[in-house]
C-alpha cells in the first residue's frame, strides 16, 4: 500500500482524535483568558487549533518518539496555534520581499 493511503487510514482509525485535542486546548487557553472575543473569533481560533493539530499528526505520525511527547506536542500546538500560524505567515511575507536572504548560493 502506498504510504499516503496507509496514512490516510490511520487517520480514520484514530488519528481523526488529534484535532480535537488541538481544538480542545484552544477552548481551554479561551477558557481561561481575561480578553473577550467575539463568538465567530473563538470558532475561528478553535477551529485553526484543531487543523494545526491534525497536520502536526500528519507529520509526528510517523516519527519515533513516545506517544506521550506527540500527545503533549498536539495539545501544545493547539494552544498556540494562533502564534504558530502569525510566525509562519510573518516568515513567509520576509521571503516574499527578499528571497535572496534566505537562499544562500
Amino acid at each position: 500500500m502506498e504510504p499516503e493511503k496507509s496514512l490516510f487510514k490511520e487517520f480514520i482509525n484514530g488519528g481523526w482524535v488529534i484535532p480535537l485535542i488541538g481544538a480542545a486546548a484552544m477552548v481551554a487557553r479561551l477558557l481561561s483568558s481575561d480578553r473577550e472575543l467575539a463568538i465567530l473569533e473563538q470558532l475561528k481560533k478553535i477551529l485553526s487549533a484543531a487543523i494545526a493539530s491534525g497536520i502536526a499528526w500528519f507529520v509526528l505520525e510517523q516519527t519515533d518518539i513516545p506517544s506521550l511527547y506527540k500527545a503533549i506536542t498536539y495539545g501544545i500546538i493547539g494552544v498556540v496555534s494562533p502564534e504558530i500560524i502569525n510566525g509562519i505567515v510573518a516568515l513567509a511575507k520576509k521571503f516574499e520581499k527578499n528571497p535572496s536572504k534566505f537562499i544562500k548560493k
